[in-house]
């Protein structure tokens, strides 16, 4: 049976994190508490980690695990793991002190076993009116935030009185030996990849030096110089985050009036937010603008086919003009990565010991070039519910990379935009910019004038 190797797009993913900042992202699910509520009001968090554990088995994804491999066997391999998946299922509770959205994020950046499937969900219980909360967290590696939201989806029913029906028996793959790791990267080795020129082993200076000059290539939005801010830089082991809410409907229909979308008035949502945080830290100035990378789908097999880099105009005071400003600059970047299709380096022809070197060095070299992230996700139009309890606010928590200390992330879920603010956990008036934030998504929902669709 063919060896299901990881890409090089995977292998990068297991390579950017560090050691406070894992490549982990979490999406904090809320539910009321339905049939797993006891008599006397509690949540019986036993009986939801046990029916967590019984759908998860009948996900592929949440079962396979990385083989890391050893010199010679070639890259790490995916394979069917037969590990209890109760082990991957931790019931909390929420220490005094943090909101539940702080807690999430630093429960979000525990490392991941990497001995394990690269999950685990931490079920919680005593949230007001009696809900309890599931933080899945889920390794770069595994998923993106789209793949994210669909495995947290295939855990969930379309309606409350949904069938349940215990997975189908499996019987999992044999792990390959290393004489059959080694014979299979021989192999691999003598064909060429497929719709790729081969590149002789003798000649990797050429392929890092092609890997250079499309890095080049790649950040050359990023070649303007950065304005000198107080927004963190140092990423340590702790994390602060907020969460703004907005109703969806009105929002799509002020992006329609303003010839926008829903990501443009995210961004104009953050920069307003960046403002008032700036102001309040008086650093706020005339034309000062804050930089930020934004995942763009080019097409609907990935969430981040590529990265758009956006100036956001922080030193515009007036809402309206620096949404159009920033309309006009995503409209540009987009239409130049269909052109060009400007992706990540292909690193594909790279040793990958060589690989192993120039991706934290490339990743480093850009992170010092911006100032946050901004990632919006589309989750379910529709309402899900839980063996009967039903979804009532999904939270997604976006991960820091290092030397950006704050990173942005919506969610849609039925009618509602949810967005998170992450930061590490130094900085102490992140309100200021989640305030912003929500003020910023109301002008956008209620003034009337914005909503004349003719």
């Amino acid at each position: 049976m063919p060896m299901n190797r990881l890409r090089m797009d995977e292998l990068v993913n297991a390579w950017v994190g560090g050691r406070t900042t894992p490549f982990q992202m979490g999406l904090l699910a809320v539910f009321e508490p339905g049939p797993f509520a006891g008599a006397d009001g509690s949540v019986d968090v036993n009986a939801v980690a046990r029916e967590l554990s019984r759908r998860a088995s009948g996900i592929p994804e949440l079962r396979r695990r990385v083989l890391w491999t050893r010199i010679g066997e070639g890259r790490p391999v995916w394979v069917d793991d037969d590990v209890d998946l109760a082990e991957h299922l931790v019931t909390s509770g929420l220490a005094p002190g943090p909101d539940l959205a702080t807690w999430a994020a630093n429960r979000t950046i525990r490392p991941l076993r990497r001995d394990r499937p690269l999950w685990r969900a931490d079920v919680v219980a005593e949230l007001p009116g009696g809900r309890f909360a599931v933080l899945v967290v889920v390794h770069h590696l595994l998923a993106d935030g789209l793949a994210g939201m669909r495995l947290l989806a295939s855990l969930l029913d379309s309606d409350a009185d949904a069938p349940r029906s215990d997975p189908p028996a499996r019987s999992p793959n044999p792990m390959p030996s290393h004489r059959e790791l080694v014979w299979d990267n021989v192999r691999s080795r003598r064909r060429p990849s497929r719709g790729r020129r081969h590149e002789p082993c003798g000649r990797p200076a050429a392929s890092v030096r092609r890997a250079i000059t499309q890095y080049r290539e790649a950040t050359s939005d990023l070649s303007a110089p950065l304005p000198k801010t107080s927004l963190p830089r140092v990423v340590g082991p702790s994390r602060r985050m907020s969460v703004a809410t907005a109703p969806l409907q009105p929002l799509r229909a002020a992006a329609h009036a303003q010839r926008a979308t829903i990501n443009d008035l995210l961004l104009g949502a953050v920069t307003h937010g960046l403002r008032d945080l700036l102001t309040a830290r008086g650093e706020c100035r005339e034309s000062l603008f804050v930089r930020t990378i934004v995942p763009v789908a080019l097409d609907r097999s990935r969430q981040a086919a590529s990265l758009m880099v956006v100036d956001l105009p922080v030193g515009e005071p007036d809402q309206t003009r620096a949404l159009a400003a920033i309309t006009e600059r995503t409209r540009a970047r987009k239409a130049g990565l269909r052109v060009a299709r400007r992706t990540a380096p292909d690193l594909s022809s790279l040793p990958v010991p060589v690989a192993r070197v120039f991706v934290p060095w490339a990743r480093r070299r850009g992170s010092a070039r911006i100032h946050l992230s901004v990632t919006n996700v589309p989750g379910p139009p529709a309402p899900l519910w839980f063996a009967g309890a039903r979804l009532v606010e999904a939270v997604p928590v976006p991960p820091l990379v290092p030397l950006v200390g704050l990173s942005v992330a919506a969610l849609s879920y039925t009618d509602r935009l949810t967005v998170a603010v992450n930061a590490d956990g130094a900085v102490r008036d992140l309100d200021i910019l989640r305030d912003g934030i929500t003020t910023a998504l109301a002008h956008w929902a209620t003034d009337d004038r914005h909503l004349d669709l003719g």
